[in-house]
Formats: structure tokens, C-alpha cells, sequence
């Protein structure tokens, strides 16, 4: 994988053996699971779309009414953006992908809410935090450090340190 930024700072470009690409949709496709048919009780979900009054259930229940489906709204296009970029057939070769800003902030959307996911999934509360569970799910934890790489490298072109 390579980010790289486009000329002038009008964007990123995504380079991505096809296996990555593949990878990336199938987990875009997780993530629109999750908050399309995710039970209110999920961990994960609870993480997505947290409340925003813990101490004042009416005031949550009225964020929640007025607020959440365009949220849900908003995550899901997120990841649609992420799976038709990244839709590939054949193995082998390299996927490039040209975002604009706008694209790739969103794309920086979509990345967080999946790592919010794959934290929960493999119980990581805070990266730093010495009692993570290191022997939990190796495939989602690998997946959960390769999106916060794509997520970091990202970044970095989009908004580097002025020096």
C-alpha cells in the first residue's frame, strides 16, 4: 500500500495490491452491517453512535430520535464510497485510487468507525492500555493496526506538520 499526495494538495492517491482492495471492501461491507442491522445492545454500535446524554435519558432520547439516521446515514455512504472505489474481481496487480479532499475525508471516516468496530470486536479500549487482550481474534487485530496505517498515512498527506 502507498499514499501519496496529489499535486498541488488537491488530494490522495491510493495505491493497493488487489488483495487490499478486496480487503477493504469486504470490511466496508462489515462496517454497513454493523450499522444497518447492528443490535442496539452492540458493543460496537455503542462505540459508533455513543450516547450523548449518559445521565439524562429524555435528552438522549431526543438526540437519538433527531439525529441518528442521518449519522447512520452519513457512516453507510461512507462506507459505499470505500466499496465502490474498492471493487475488484481479479487477484493480482494493483488497485490506484485518485480522492479528492472531500473523498478522502471521508474515506478518514469510514476507517475510524471500522477501527471503532474492530476495537471492540478484539477488545482494545485504549491503544496504550497494557491489559488489551493481545491473544483475541490475530485476523481482526492485524485488520484493526492496517487500517490505522492506511488511516496514519492518510492523514499525514492530507495534513502535514508545517514546519
Amino acid at each position: 500500500m502507498i499514499v501519496a499526495g496529489l499535486g498541488g494538495g488537491e488530494g490522495v492517491r491510493i495505491v493497493l495490491e488487489t488483495e487490499e482492495a478486496m480487503l477493504l471492501s469486504e470490511l466496508a461491507d462489515q462496517v454497513d452491517s454493523v450499522l444497518l442491522l447492528g443490535e442496539a445492545d452492540d458493543p460496537a454500535l455503542g462505540r459508533l453512535l455513543p450516547n450523548a446524554y449518559p445521565d439524562d435519558h429524555d435528552a438522549a432520547h431526543d438526540y437519538t430520535r433527531y439525529t441518528r439516521d442521518s449519522l447512520v446515514d452519513g457512516k453507510r455512504q461512507a462506507a459505499q464510497r470505500v466499496r465502490d472505489a474498492t471493487a475488484v474481481e481479479e487477484h493480482g496487480g494493483v488497485v490506484q485510487i485518485e480522492l479528492d479532499q472531500s473523498e478522502a475525508w471521508g474515506w478518514l471516516t469510514f476507517l475510524t468507525d471500522l477501527r471503532l468496530i474492530l476495537a471492540e470486536r478484539v477488545g482494545i479500549v485504549d491503544e496504550d492500555e497494557a491489559d488489551a487482550d493481545e491473544t483475541r481474534d490475530d485476523y481482526l487485530r492485524a485488520a484493526y493496526e492496517w487500517a490505522g496505517f492506511v488511516q496514519g498515512s492518510m492523514l499525514e498527506v492530507l495534513d502535514p506538520i508545517k514546519g
